[in-house]
């Protein structure tokens, strides 16, 4: 329905492609939408939302006259927009003043993205980012709520008031209520706890997990150790701390088994290796990011390629990159494979970016990589197999902007950036 004539709102969602429908109906790039069926476009959701019913009513703004245009999409059909920021609007940004927030503690001269402090409901829904639910308004919840965003990705740390608020400042008082309030409505929860020895173990986990236990929507609480640049009121996970956690954790997974069906509280990778042990599989897939099940996921690829057979005749060497704490996980890999006749060995890497105690690949510097490699050159055989998160296709450079072309010439051009050892084997033997 086209809005009645009134004096446009200035506000609206910025238009930076239009294709398909969208395009048809005489939308253009650089188009304000400022109303939706007939009522203010607030973001993406409004558009999503709207295209459903297959027939949207845009008011846009063009050259500051407005415009009123019909879109019709054809079942199963993309509405065409492709709206500025994901959104149409500026992301939402994170108002806490965490005691342990890893963007503070970032080094100069990263992805300018990556000083980004998002912190949006909406780009939880729509992209699995852990938000904090402190900085949603009354009106904002209900709108999670009539729109069914579900699941979203919720940072608590703490569910007393107390120990909550000390680890990331007063924004963080009411958020356990936030939480109680969607999960009563049945928006289906994935939580991270990021363990604080000293500050949120101990006593303040127990309380926190047992509370979230008690919440149906609750799917899963991944427990990730604490990354500091430098020590100060709070210290790094040690061996004791890491055992310290992994002992409740086993125990509540046999709990919860019994009483959920499911583990419900995971421990990242690093807790397990950190006590000399391989991590074992997760059955929290949406924890996976979280650092949850990587090694159990890489083990069973490895095997499974293993499984397969030896490779053929000719096939090259491949090499897997990794940080330091990978090398356990790496090492029993490389074993898996030789075994079934494949050439395979760990290339390890320490993390100068971060600093030594930053251990996962995802995070290492391209510049550390390519002056490892030029210290220790790849035989004429080998191939590097590097992650897409240490590489992501669509940026095509590291986190410290070391580009593909940079990283591929240090390996003389044999390069795999590869989903998995799956995919990397199977490049390999193309």
């Amino acid at each position: 329905m086209p809005m009645a004539d009134a004096e446009p709102a200035r506000r609206g969602l910025a238009v930076s492609e239009a294709e398909g429908p969208a395009r048809r109906a005489g939308v253009r790039r650089g188009d304000c939408i400022v109303a939706i069926d007939g009522r203010p476009a607030l973001d993406v959701l409004d558009v999503e939302t709207a295209a459903a019913d297959g027939v949207m009513w845009l008011r846009v703004l063009r050259d500051g006259s407005p415009l009123d245009l019909a879109v019709s999409i054809e079942p199963a059909e993309w509405h065409g927009l492709t709206l500025a920021h994901g959104l149409g609007v500026a992301p939402r940004t994170c108002r806490n003043d965490c005691r342990f927030c890893f963007v503070d503690q970032l080094p100069a001269g990263l992805r300018p993205s990556l000083y980004v402090k998002d912190d949006d409901y909406r780009l939880s829904f729509l992209q699995g980012t852990f938000i904090t639910l402190t900085n949603l308004t009354a009106d904002e919840v209900a709108r999670i709520v009539d729109l069914r965003l579900s699941p979203l990705y919720v940072s608590l740390h703490a569910w007393g008031d107390e120990a909550r608020v000390a680890l990331m400042g007063r924004h963080a008082r009411p958020s356990a209520r936030v939480l109680e309030r969607l999960a009563a409505a049945g928006i289906e929860l994935h939580v991270q706890v990021v363990v604080c020895p000293g500050w949120n173990d101990g006593a303040v986990l127990d309380e926190t997990v047992e509370a979230l236990a008690g919440l149906r929507a609750v799917a899963d609480v991944g427990l990730v150790p604490v990354s500091l640049a430098a020590e100060g009121d709070l210290r790094r996970v040690g061996r004791r701390d890491a055992e310290a956690v992994l002992g409740p954790v086993a125990a509540w997974q046999a709990r919860f088994k019994r009483e959920l069906g499911r583990s419900l509280v995971h421990a990242a990778d690093e807790f397990y290796l950190q006590c000399g042990r391989l991590p074992p599989p997760s059955d929290a897939p949406l924890q996976y990011e979280n650092g949850i099940g990587m090694g159990a996921s890489m083990l069973a690829e490895a095997a499974e390629v293993a499984a397969a057979g030896p490779p053929a005749s000719g096939t090259p060497a491949l090499r897997l990159l990794g940080g330091d704490l990978a090398t356990r996980v790496l090492d029993e890999a490389c074993r898996s494979l030789v075994s079934a006749g494949w050439q395979c060995r760990p290339f390890v890497v320490a993390n100068r970016l971060f600093g030594a105690h930053v251990t996962v690949t995802g995070l290492l510097g391209g510049r550390e990589v390519v002056e490892a490699l030029a210290a220790r050159p790849l035989r004429r055989d080998e191939w590097l197999a590097a992650p897409e998160d240490f590489l992501p296709a669509e940026l095509a450079c590291t986190l410290d902007d070391v580009a593909e072309a940079e990283l591929r010439s240090a390996c003389e051009g044999r390069l795999i950036v590869a989903d998995g050892l799956r995919e990397a084997f199977a490049r390999l033997s193309r």
